[in-house]
């Protein structure tokens, strides 16, 4: 019984640390999403271009108009129907 629950510590710990990298990240990625334009502005143009083809698939120009996909993780971000739900119950 007590490796049992010397075991389950070490794993709840494991999931913690976990949960801080993860939520450390998120934090990272939102600071920089939240200063885009800025530092796309401020960029050289082969920056901009790992930039874009970061974000998106399958740019296209059809007459006067960009049409494009975005790849899955920003599509899930921007289409997101309630914003709020981000930030859980």
């Amino acid at each position: 019984m007590k490796q049992q629950q010397t075991e389950i510590a070490a794993r709840i710990d494991q999931h913690q640390t976990g949960d801080d990298a993860f939520r450390a990240t998120l934090e990272s990625l939102i600071s920089v999403a939240s200063r885009a334009a800025d530092l796309f502005q401020r960029s050289k143009a082969e920056q901009k271009r790992k930039l874009v083809s970061l974000v998106f698939s399958n740019l296209r120009l059809s007459g006067k108009k960009l049409e494009y996909s975005m790849r899955s993780l920003f599509d899930l971000m921007v289409n997101r129907p309630n914003h709020a739900s981000w930030l859980g119950d």
